[in-house]
């Protein structure tokens, strides 16, 4: 086995595993409610400085995705696990979140 294929193995494992949780996951820490304040506040200071879109890759249920979307930000939620790109699809229509991951954007 190659480096290459080790790798891509292991980036199938990570999302089978993540897909199999995703909605404990999501139950658990799928809300800004569950961030720590000082988090949101760091977070929502750095977007406040960002000039264009937003990229949240790795969004999960696309909480930090959808919160971002409200404060004005363009954002577009990027992830690779199906069971949460369905889930935000489902729950947060009016945001933007696409499967993929960096590997996959241009």
């Amino acid at each position: 086995m190659t480096p290459d294929d080790a790798a891509r193995e292991g980036l199938l494992t990570s999302r089978a595993a993540y897909g199999a949780r995703a909605a404990e996951y999501t139950e658990l820490l799928g809300t800004m409610a569950s961030v720590a304040e000082d988090d949101r506040l760091l977070v929502e200071a750095w977007a406040g400085r960002v000039d264009g879109v937003l990229a949240d890759v790795g969004c999960g249920p696309a909480h930090w995705t959808a919160h971002l979307a409200s404060l004005g930000h363009d954002v577009t939620g990027i992830e690779p696990v199906e069971e949460f790109v369905t889930h935000a699809h489902r729950t947060r229509p009016e945001v933007r979140v696409e499967p993929g991951s960096f590997q996959t954007r241009p």
